[in-house]
């Protein structure tokens, strides 16, 4: 006898089809109605359709009036099947949506929904409108939004247009991930942010679905999965036989920012192509203990005719998550780099845990990978099966020996450490500024900072930020200042939401101010100002700038140090510059347009007196620095506002 699609779903998919499968099954009992009975109104349809939805009834129809359903945001209830009969067309309210997170459909904490499409269907936003000036930007304007759910099914409906995303999946606060969700037969198109964002989400099936030509917001991905926070989840994430196509970014996109739970995703039966690159796996780094764990698989896909890469990997660490390609075809002859990027560039660790099974790639001219690393850090488990078939048809395999050995560790510079700090013995070097007016323009530090201030004297002091966006569609302004004394005891908390804002106390004098600055790093850099010596930034991790002209960046060297290091890294394959001067402005060490992270080493032969020294720093985008111990991991941005300790300050 041969297996119905039913029980090759609950063999393949077991208690989510199971679940999904009881509220139809329920349906047949619960009364319908057609929502047009309940007023329908062709200028505006929103009050007919949520009084239909609200009617109780387990079944409501969005008939075919002749005419498009044209609403604001509805809000869905559980226990509901809301069919869409053949040839309906939602669209939304002309003007409406004004609202940052107006979506079309949304579902808070609902259980048994199903959104389901006859032939034809379609739910369609006005993206366009979304972008013009008279509307606040956003990208959370989704066609349907689903927090917190159980059992959902999306089925059957084009979706199309929205301000966000196609179809968002995300947890709530009070019920945590969405559970059993079925999203099949979905076409999810021309919207601005993502095809679909998955947040949050236990037992997720997504199959015979199309999430093509996102464009408008960044990422502009077709799928994205996610999480925001460490207690979301992705765990039992089946997508297959879905395509992702037309995408202005990736087609396929996986962050994870340290869940507490193991993902398990699998990608199965998947074509990605015509994107302006194939996939992007990228887990956020910590240490032993604090890493990503799970699995990501792609099984049976295809990735080809994208314009970038076929894959970048980022974050893959010992003893972490593990990727896995598995029976594969590649291709890699329309793209305009390497095949595959690891990069691991801003991580402490080799990289590891990716392996290739019976997989095949057309390369054509370009290089099968390009590696980014941190300092002293190299190539460790990549392997396996990798057929590489040249423009001839003559076929090689993957060397990955080759690659090792072309990446190997080096252990010396992995030991690269910053000194500790003691913020209560830190003062001002000199007791004025001679140059008041100070460059600070290529200081644009982004994402998060400490910047430190001596107040010397009694008397009051300023320090300015100055927020810009990095594009022009970046969030609006919003960034946190935490103010701190040397001893730890917090001052004051600021939340700013100008592009302008000045920090301004009255000082007793001989205190030190920890200002801790944390900002949205993908949308908006800072330039913090200040004219009062004893002023300069925190560089004991590493101190993230963005673009700019060369930045002079001085730091004291103490007495007694006789030779130290500076780490510098361009992030993946942006590159930096620059040069190390002595007090007399002698180049001591130097590099230019230097991908990767480089040390930079000074050397004194007199080391009987402390000594500023002069760091000139530029990168092409990202960039960092850190002060190697035993340097106080300080720099200031003119050499009279150096920090340093008291016993080596001006009397």
């Amino acid at each position: 006898m041969k297996k119905s699609k039913f029980h090759e779903c609950l063999k393949r998919f077991g208690i989510l089809a199971a679940a999904l499968l009881i509220p139809s099954l329920a349906s047949a009992a619960e009364a319908e109605v057609k929502a047009s009975s309940f007023g329908f109104d062709p200028a505006n349809a929103t009050s007919c359709l949520q009084k239909a939805i609200d009617s109780g009834a387990q079944k409501v129809i969005v008939d075919n009036t002749g005419v498009p359903w044209v609403i604001g945001p509805v809000r869905l209830r559980s226990n509901l099947e809301l069919v869409f009969a053949s040839g309906v067309r939602v669209e939304a309210l002309p003007g409406g949506f004004r609202g940052r997170n107006d979506c079309m459909f949304y579902g808070n904490d609902v259980d048994n929904v199903t959104l389901r499409g006859e032939e034809g269907a379609v739910l369609e936003m006005r993206k366009a409108d979304y972008m013009k000036p008279e509307y606040a930007w956003a990208e959370w304007r989704h066609c349907i939004s689903v927090r917190g759910g159980c059992n959902i099914v999306i089925r059957n409906l084009t979706v199309r247009s929205s301000g966000g995303d196609g179809i968002y999946i995300a947890g709530s606060q009070r019920r945590g991930p969405s559970r059993n969700v079925l999203i099949e037969k979905v076409v999810s198109d021309d919207n601005l942010r993502q095809g679909i964002s998955v947040i949050s989400a236990v037992n997720l099936l997504v199959r015979e679905s199309k999430f093509i030509n996102t464009k408008g917001g960044p990422p502009q991905c077709g799928i994205d999965l996610e999480p925001n926070n460490s207690d979301d989840m992705l765990v039992n994430s089946l997508i297959e036989d879905c395509e992702f196509y037309g995408n202005a970014y990736y087609g396929i996109s996986v962050f994870l920012p340290r869940l507490k739970t193991p993902v398990s995703i699998v990608f199965r039966n998947c074509r990605v192509y015509d994107n302006a690159s194939g996939f992007h796996v990228l887990a956020k780094t910590g240490r032993e203990g604090e890493l990503q764990q799970g699995t990501i698989l792609f099984e049976n896909c295809e990735v080809y005719r994208n314009r970038g890469s076929v894959g970048t990997i980022y974050g893959m660490q010992k003893n972490g998550w593990t990727m896995t390609m598995r029976n594969c075809t590649l291709d890699n002859r329309q793209g305009t780099g390497a095949s595959f990027l690891f990069n691991n560039s801003r991580v402490f660790s080799n990289i590891t845990g990716l392996a290739f099974e019976h997989c095949t790639l057309r390369p054509g001219k370009n290089p099968l990978y390009e590696v980014y690393l941190h300092s002293g850090f190299g190539v460790d488990k990549v392997g396996g099966s990798l057929k590489l078939v040249a423009d001839d048809d003559t076929e090689t395999a993957a060397d990955w020996e080759a690659l090792r050995k072309q990446y190997p560790e080096d252990k010396e510079l992995q030991k690269f450490e910053f000194a500790e700090i003691d913020y209560e013995r830190l003062r001002a070097l000199k007791e004025s500024v001679d140059n008041p007016e100070v460059d600070f323009s290529s200081w644009l530090i982004r994402g998060r900072g400490t910047c430190l201030l001596y107040a010397g004297k009694p008397g009051s002091y300023e320090v300015d930020f100055e927020v810009m966006p990095i594009r022009p569609d970046s969030r609006p302004v919003s960034y946190q200042i935490t103010v701190k004394l040397a001893n730890g005891t917090q001052v004051e908390k600021i939340s700013v939401k100008e592009p302008k804002f000045t920090w301004r106390l009255e000082s007793r004098g001989n205190q030190l101010y920890i200002l801790d600055i944390t900002g949205n790093s993908k949308s908006n850099t800072a330039i913090i100002r200040s004219k009062h010596p004893g002023f300069g930034f925190l560089v004991q991790d590493e101190l993230h700038f963005f673009r700019g002209d060369v930045k002079k960046m001085f730091f004291f060297v103490q007495p007694g140090v006789k030779s130290f290091t500076i780490e510098l890294l361009g992030e993946g394959r942006e590159w930096v510059s620059a040069v190390l001067r002595d007090p007399e402005g002698n180049a001591a060490a130097e590099c230019v347009q230097h991908q990767g992270a480089v040390i930079l080493r000074g050397t004194r032969e007199d080391a009987s007196k402390g000594e500023i020294w002069c760091l000139e720093l530029q990168g092409e985008e990202d960039h960092f620095v850190r002060l190697g111990a035993p340097l106080i991991p300080v720099l200031s941005p003119d050499k009279d506002m150096v920090l340093m300790y008291e016993e080596q300050s001006e009397k």
